[in-house]
């Protein structure tokens, strides 16, 4: 192996060599800076004071509590049917492709997704709104099974058919978990018509408009809002509603928990605790730091081979 390799070094144009020189020093730095991200991530985690809801101050802060929906339709997982307050899903495809040297297989991503719907967290002082978006998630419910259809309606995970040419994947947070957030805090002003009100108006107006709609949610493109795409009309219209709510200065204060915007700073939520996480950021900080160490040497290596 190593005398092919040095062979392939010693005989490739000195353009093609180089550039492949270039990009993996490339990939390299990022393994640093990966690493180096991850650690310094754990180090947050650990030194970030957990607050509690009722006296928490606005700006970055760490909540811990349990997850619960809010009040309204209840959220359910689009490929198992398990209730949840928040889900991602990949479907993925087996194809089989014909090259040169034979038949190959491997997976496609054929869909996938997730729910952007506001949920609680609540740690007996008081209860907190989470808007997901852009959030770095750790669920505890983690599912993938196979099956022979692309939506597996009626092969619930545990009794599917591990054979077939279809690969689901879904994450779940469901409520009564519990639940580990890092975030940015935020403390609005409920208006007068509540957040239920506001959704059922947004909703209203967005049917008025139907090839909007159908723009905007109806991801297969086939012409109408199946239940799938209505799930995820209803979640943004309540986020919305919710973003909306800034604007009032009257009413009940509501905490808002989000992403930092522009501040270099994490958002995390993750229901396998605080401890796990951070055990997680260091497995992963050396992980990324031996392949920095390991990819080094061997350019270093490769070089010295080029120009001896």
């Amino acid at each position: 192996m190593f005398d092919s390799l040095s062979q392939w070094i010693d005989q490739s144009s000195p353009w093609y060599f180089w550039g492949v020189v270039a990009a993996s020093g490339l990939l390299i730095s990022w393994w640093f800076y990966r690493g180096f991200g991850r650690l310094r991530l754990g180090r947050l985690i650990e030194d970030t004071p957990t607050s509690r809801i009722r006296s928490a101050h606005q700006g970055f802060v760490e909540l811990e509590g349990v997850a619960a929906a809010l009040p309204g339709e209840p959220v359910y997982a689009p490929l198992s049917g398990r209730e949840c307050v928040w889900y991602d899903y990949t479907i993925d495809h087996l194809e089989t492709r014909w090259h040169r040297d034979g038949r190959r297989a491997s997976w496609v991503s054929v869909e996938k997704g997730s729910s952007e719907g506001i949920f609680a967290l609540g740690d007996g002082t008081g209860r907190c709104m989470i808007d997901p978006e852009g959030a770095e998630i750790h669920p505890l419910h983690v599912m993938t099974w196979r099956g022979h259809e692309r939506y597996p309606y009626h092969t619930p995970p545990g009794h599917s058919d591990f054979t077939g040419p279809y690969r689901y994947r879904e994450r779940l947070i469901e409520p009564g978990d519990r639940l580990y957030a890092l975030g940015w805090l935020e403390t609005r002003r409920e208006g007068a018509k509540g957040l239920a009100d506001r959704t059922r108006e947004l909703l209203r107006q967005w049917k008025r408009a139907p090839e909007k709609l159908l723009h905007r949610f109806d991801l297969n493109r086939d012409g109408r809002i199946d239940p799938r795409e209505w799930e995820i009309v209803r979640r943004q219209a309540e986020k919305e509603a919710l973003r909306d709510q800034v604007r009032d200065k009257v009413g009940d204060a509501v905490h808002v928990l989000r992403k930092p915007a522009g501040r270099g700073l994490p958002f995390i939520l993750s229901s396998r605790g605080q401890p796990a996480l951070v055990s997680a950021c260091r497995r992963h900080a050396m992980l990324y730091l031996g392949l920095f160490v390991l990819g080094c040497g061997a350019l270093a290596w490769a070089v010295q081979q080029r120009i001896s």
